[in-house]
């Protein structure tokens, strides 16, 4: 029996994402990012040592992230007419995911996902990859994925949201006990 050896910690999750089949041969990602979508974004635009009261700044970085949020609404629709098919999360790590869906898919089956970790404030990722794997979750198949190409800032917010998930976890079992 082979052993496993992960380089990512995995976390049972629950969350939205769309994803799209690849042609054959198709090797760029469309997904380039959501600008706006991530509050680390936001908060790297503050202007240094400037000469404005810190009220002022609070307030405009308030309507920044308004406007922001606006256009990730916005932008969602686009992603849906993009991205068709409609799948839920229900296992990730910075290697891979375990998605299921209402349809069925090839072993080999290469896609592109985009990722909806949060949805206020949304922060979403993409990635690419290849489902290498068919499960059973519940009576339904799902799907496991292991990344072929993703941005390093969007695996680095993926592995955020798996230690997220592990200290809430943690969390709540020493309050049950």
């Amino acid at each position: 029996m082979s052993e496993q050896k992960r380089t990512y910690s995995r976390v049972e999750a629950f969350f939205p994402g769309r994803l799209r089949l690849l042609a054959p041969g198709e090797e760029n990602a469309v997904y380039q990012g959501c600008f706006g979508c991530d509050a680390a974004q936001s908060a790297a635009l503050r202007p240094k040592g400037a000469n404005m009261p810190e009220a002022l700044l609070d307030f405009l970085e308030t309507i920044n992230s308004k406007l922001d949020m606006l256009l990730s609404l916005a932008n969602r629709e686009h992603l849906e007419s993009t991205f068709p098919v409609a799948v839920n999360i229900v296992e990730i790590s910075g290697a891979g995911l375990i998605f299921t869906a209402d349809r069925e898919f090839a072993l080999d089956d290469r896609l592109e996902l985009v990722l909806f970790l949060s949805q206020f404030p949304l922060q979403t990722v993409g990635v690419m990859g290849r489902i290498h794997r068919r499960d059973d979750r519940a009576g339904n198949s799902a799907w496991a994925v292991d990344f072929t190409s993703i941005r390093e800032q969007d695996r680095e917010a993926i592995v955020r949201y798996v230690f997220q998930q592990q200290r809430e976890r943690i969390r709540e079992s020493k309050q049950w006990n």
